[in-house]
């Protein structure tokens, strides 16, 4: 009977309570070393379950695969023909390649259920004849039927549970679930690759021997034991065609399960301790990188909005001095414009104020006198030739005299 970790806290506690309730500070103490305590071994226990059930389950899975292997090999058509070809156990028959696999076949399906008996013609020396007629081989055929198909409906059982008990496995303890079954897993592989181990090299060493041994563990009578005068099929199946079968179903067998070894190691690697310490040292790293090459290029792009920043206020600041300087030349040339105009209204007032002072002047002037008579025109003088000298040029005339009044300034 099991007890679940809470439980087990609470029952310590409780007892070093009732044991340290006149000091708290020691019963706080010990109630922190028995929880802790407690949930180690909780864990150790998880993990004992977890790698126990996972190492049976494993030792399953590689029954299951080695079973199935062998149905793959003897179902194989262009196997089974190149060991006969190889053997050429045709022309010491009397029978072709063709009916060898026939018969094969035949007795394949019936080991699996699938097929009623083993009889079935084929052709020997011409002659069309029963395959097997020997009463024996009935009865052989019949005791394998009985073994294959129990170990076939224990596969089938095997398959469930095996599921069932990777899944217990699993479910105890789910972070460090790969963790565990791949060490279950490898566990069992190593069981399954003793007993493998010595029973192959039995048979490469011996395989006669390991192959009487073999039928001596799986039949209880002697009708495994064939004459070959009397008997094809002992004729048709020599020792040599087992011993290249159980070679190929462990070449089979033996993928799968160094692929799920393979597998099984990888996934320890990934979840140990170190392989995680030196993925975090990675990630950190990785993490720093990133964050400098992120705080390189915020500066960088922070000094790029600086100068762009820098360069609009500049040209801004430029357009405003401009605004300024236009504004300061327009009111400069507005003022000088004022200015002008106001000069050119004083001159113009004082021009005014000359005439009216003149035409005041000549109000209070005496009258004009008399008109002086006309001077009587003289008559024009003869042209000059053109050899002759020009004429002087008359003389400029002189400006107006300046009077007092301002009357001739005009």
């Amino acid at each position: 009977m099991f007890f679940s970790q809470n439980d087990g806290c609470c029952a310590i506690i409780a007892l070093r309570v009732h044991r340290a309730k006149d000091n708290k500070k020691q019963m706080f103490i010990i109630c922190g070393v028995s929880c802790a305590r407690i949930m180690g071994e909780c864990r150790a226990m998880r993990k004992i379950l977890s790698v126990g059930m996972a190492t049976l389950a494993s030792i399953l899975l590689i029954f299951i695969v080695l079973f199935t292997s062998i149905g793959f090999v003897i179902n194989d058509e262009t196997f089974v023909n190149n060991e006969f070809t190889k053997l050429a156990i045709g022309p010491k028959m009397g029978m072709t390649n063709t009916d060898l696999v026939t018969s094969f076949n035949r007795l394949v399906d019936y080991m699996e259920g699938d097929a009623p008996d083993i009889n079935v013609t084929v052709t020997i020396d011409g002659e069309a004849k029963q395959m097997f007629d020997y009463p024996q081989e009935v009865e052989h055929m019949a005791d394998v039927q009985k073994i294959y198909t129990s170990i076939a409906s224990y596969r089938d059982v095997g398959v469930l549970v095996m599921l069932i008990l990777f899944l217990f496995a699993a479910v105890i303890n789910f972070r460090k679930a790969p963790q565990y079954i791949a060490q279950g897993y490898l566990s069992g592989s190593f069981v399954f690759l003793l007993i493998f181990g010595f029973l192959g090299t039995w048979a490469a060493l011996d395989f006669s021997n390991f192959w009487t041994f073999f039928h001596q563990m799986l039949f209880w009578n002697d009708l495994w034991l064939f004459d070959g005068t009397q008997s094809r099929m002992i004729n048709m199946l020599p020792e040599q065609i087992f011993a290249d079968i159980i070679a190929q179903i462990g070449l089979y067998a033996g993928a799968v399960i160094f692929a799920l070894i393979a597998l099984s190691v990888v996934a320890l690697v990934l979840s140990s301790e170190g392989y995680k310490r030196r993925k975090a040292i990675a990630l950190s790293r990785k993490k720093a990188r990133d964050n400098a090459n992120t705080t390189r290029k915020k500066a960088r792009d922070d000094a790029r909005k600086t100068l762009e920043e820098e360069k609009k206020l500049a040209e801004k600041r430029a357009r405003i001095a401009a605004a300024k300087a236009r504004k300061a030349a327009a009111a400069e040339a507005s003022a000088q414009e004022a200015a002008q105009e106001a000069e050119q209204e004083r001159l113009r007032e004082e021009k005014r104020a000359r005439k009216r002072a003149a035409a005041e002047a000549a109000a209070q002037a005496p009258a004009p006198a008399a008109p002086r008579e006309a001077r009587p025109q003289r008559e024009p003088s003869a042209r000059p030739a053109r050899s002759e000298r020009p004429a002087e040029k008359p003389a400029k005339k002189k400006k107006n005299v300046h009077d007092d009044t301002g009357f001739l300034d005009d």
